[in-house]
């Protein structure tokens, strides 16, 4: 836990694991966005879908450097070792990357010609991206990560 440093004062260090850190925000924001939207659906307020889609944003922006720092700490700690577990991992961060951010420019660049289609299309995807997240809950509660 500590070390003594010179002098005898208590040196505290702390090695941080980024992706285990990083990885919770994503799943964070795709769940407020679907109760974002659930409450757009029965309100019927535009704020509520703003919302669900700035956190849609959000969770897809810090799925970046998650998945990065998922890479780094593969490539580093497991020398890119090709078990399945990486490999399941890899493909679902991938998955929801392309996912996340096939939704957002639906909801950008044609929402407003399907409006009505986006209702079934967005619930549909943002239930991927939590499945993905539970993949990768799953995979990754199975390493260990000391």
């Amino acid at each position: 836990m500590g070390n003594l440093g010179q002098k005898g004062q208590a040196k505290l260090q702390y090695k941080i694991h980024w992706h285990v850190l990083l990885t919770h925000f994503p799943v964070s924001f795709f769940m407020l966005s679907s109760g974002f939207m659930v409450l757009h659906l029965y309100t019927g307020s535009d704020c509520y879908e703003l919302s669900a889609f700035l956190s849609l944003l959000a969770g897809a922006v810090i799925l970046l450097p998650a998945a990065i720092s998922g890479w780094v700490t593969w490539k580093g700690r497991y020398q890119g070792m090709r078990g399945k577990i990486f490999l399941y991992k890899i493909r679902t961060a991938l998955g929801m990357i392309a996912l996340s951010f096939a939704l957002l420019f639906v909801r950008l660049v044609l929402h407003p010609q399907l409006h009505i289609v986006w209702m079934w299309i967005y619930p549909a995807g943002v239930f991927l991206l939590l499945t993905g997240a539970m993949v990768e809950g799953f995979y990754g509660g199975r390493l260990n990560h000391r």
